[in-house]
C-alpha cells in the first residue's frame, strides 16, 4: 500500500473493505429469503399432497437443510453484522416464531382430515404463508440494513 494516499483513494479503499466485510451478511439474508420461499411448497406438499410428494418434500428439505447448515453457518459466522446477530439468536423473535409456526404446522398435519374441504385448504395455505413470514422478516431486516 502506498504511503501517500489521496482522500479519494482512502475512501475507495474503505468502501472496498466495507463491501467485503458485509458480503456474508447479504448472503445470509438471501439464504433466509430462499428458505422462506422454499418453506411454502414444502408445507403445502406435506399437508395436502399425496404420499409421493411428501417423500419428495422430505428429501428436498433434507438436502436444503444440509446446504444451509454447512454454507449458511459458514457465511453467518463470517458476517460481523448487528442484524445477522439479532436474527441468529436462539431466543430471538425470528427463531421463536419460526419454531411456534412449525409446531402449529406439524400439529395441523395430524388434525387435518383425510379429504379436506375448501375451508381446511384455505387454512393450510394461510398457515403455510405464515410459517415463511419470520424468514421473510429476517431477510428484509438484513438486506435493508445500511450497507
Amino acid at each position: 500500500m502506498r504511503e501517500n494516499l489521496t482522500p479519494e483513494d482512502a475512501l475507495r479503499h474503505i468502501g472496498d473493505i466495507d463491501r467485503r466485510a458485509r458480503r456474508p451478511a447479504r448472503t445470509t439474508g438471501l439464504i433466509l429469503l430462499v428458505m422462506g420461499f422454499a418453506n411454502i411448497p414444502y408445507w403445502l406438499a406435506m399437508s395436502l399432497g399425496p404420499d409421493w410428494s411428501k417423500y419428495m418434500a422430505m428429501v428436498s428439505w433434507f438436502i436444503m437443510t444440509i446446504f444451509i447448515v454447512v454454507l449458511g453457518h459458514r457465511w453467518s459466522q463470517q458476517a460481523q453484522d448487528r442484524e445477522v446477530t439479532r436474527v441468529n439468536r436462539p431466543t430471538g423473535p425470528v427463531t421463536i416464531t419460526t419454531l411456534v409456526m412449525t409446531a402449529v404446522m406439524v400439529a395441523g398435519t395430524f388434525l387435518l382430515p383425510e379429504h379436506p374441504g375448501a375451508g381446511w385448504v384455505t387454512l393450510v395455505v394461510a398457515l403455510t404463508v405464515c410459517t415463511s413470514l419470520p424468514m421473510f422478516y429476517a431477510a428484509w431486516r438484513i438486506l435493508r440494513a445500511e450497507r
